[in-house]
């Protein structure tokens, strides 16, 4: 009996370990480490259903799903393994397949909001839109990180299709420090708002290089006043203050007017190194973003992801820079990054937003007709 105990006790550590490895983003060696636990005890079910998510996880879909049928044959009346199998088929885009598995764990567990949000999910993939959007408008707001994701990938690859249509979402969704901030905005016043709240490389740093005229300069831009501060800057300019005290300020500005291929334009006279520092990497790609130039918005953006950790909007549109380039799977990795960052109601956002813009869409065809 110590033996066994012993025994269990070993299998157990291990298979939380194996669980740790998964959540770190190291599917293969969880996979070994769930098989360690498998190894010892063969009908652990916990044990068959997580592996399945690593081994999915690790690109190997059809063995997860097989660990996952593994698991529900050794707990027939839990419905977690079903609900493991569904993840696994959503996503490698097996949506009927999924909605199979998650309708069965609902049958299993009815009360279960995060078995209802999934399910709606794939209700959702698979056209059955109404049916599908009332489940999520009624399980999402509770909040779990792994479905919105889902929901954000999918109302991102929907919305990027119809963005004519769905422009004004982005004044509706203002996301900063984790969705908190009122006003609205793209990325480059989002980023704008922080320069001038000192975060983005301060101009207090550069000042006793800079001249009289650079000073009126900064007071012109904190009342807004654009066209007056690039005079004023100009000035500075033509009187000898620092050039990249000068280069930046005209960044910001330029931005702030919607010329984001000036802004640009001012931004690369600073040396590649400062454009690198995490600060100002979220300023120029701010302005790289705004004039299409999606390649070299990746670096900078992934830069500004690394150092504002709370912010979503360096990974989102960081997703979206990945969707113009045609890499939707690294588009989905970001979007996933970026939905850990947002509020519930940011996600519920999109969604009513996506239904939106399908309803339209679907008038204008009908009238078509």
């Amino acid at each position: 009996m110590a033996w066994s105990i012993l025994a269990w006790w070993r299998a157990d550590r291990e298979y939380f370990r194996a669980c740790r490895l998964l959540r770190a983003g190291k599917p293969g060696e969880a996979v070994k480490a769930f098989d360690r636990v498998i190894a010892a005890f063969p009908k652990h079910a916990r044990a068959h259903a997580q592996r399945g998510l690593a081994l999915a996880a690790a690109g190997r879909a059809g063995e997860g799903v097989r660990a996952a049928r593994r698991a529900d044959e050794l707990a027939p009346k839990n419905h977690a393994p079903l609900l493991f199998l569904g993840e696994i088929h959503y996503d490698a885009g097996q949506y009927e397949e999924a909605r199979k598995a998650f309708s069965a764990a609902a049958r299993l567990d009815p009360e279960n909001r995060l078995v209802q949000t999934w399910l709606g999910l794939s209700l959702f993939a698979l056209g059955r839109r109404d049916q599908g959007a009332e489940l999520l408008r009624e399980h999402l707001r509770y909040g779990y990180a792994p479905a919105e994701a889902r929901v954000l990938v999918l109302a991102e690859r929907y919305l990027w299709e119809h963005r004519e249509q769905a422009r004004a979402l982005e004044d509706q969704l203002t996301p900063d420090e984790g969705g908190r901030e009122e006003s609205p905005g793209g990325l480059a016043l989002r980023l704008i708002s922080a320069v001038r709240g000192g975060v983005l490389w301060p101009l207090a740093r550069l000042r006793g290089k800079a001249t009289a005229a650079m000073l009126a300069a900064e007071e012109a831009m904190s009342v807004g006043k654009w066209e007056r501060a690039v005079a004023a800057l100009r000035r500075a300019e033509a009187a000898g203050a620092a050039a990249d005290a000068v280069a930046l300020a005209l960044g910001q500005v330029y931005l702030e007017q919607g010329k984001p291929e000036a802004a640009a334009e001012q931004l690369a006279r600073l040396p590649e190194e400062a454009r690198r520092e995490p600060e100002l990497a979220a300023l120029v790609a701010a302005a790289l973003f705004e004039t299409g130039r999606y390649e070299e918005a990746r670096e900078p953006l992934a830069i500004a992801a690394r150092q504002y950790n709370r912010e979503y909007a360096p990974c989102y549109f960081r997703g979206l820079c990945e969707i113009a380039l045609g890499q939707p799977r690294a588009a989905r990795e970001w979007f996933a990054q970026a939905a850990e960052r947002l509020n519930p109601q940011i996600a519920e956002k999109r969604l009513e937003e996506m239904l939106r813009v399908m309803g339209d869409a679907g008038q204008a065809e009908q009238r078509k007709t």
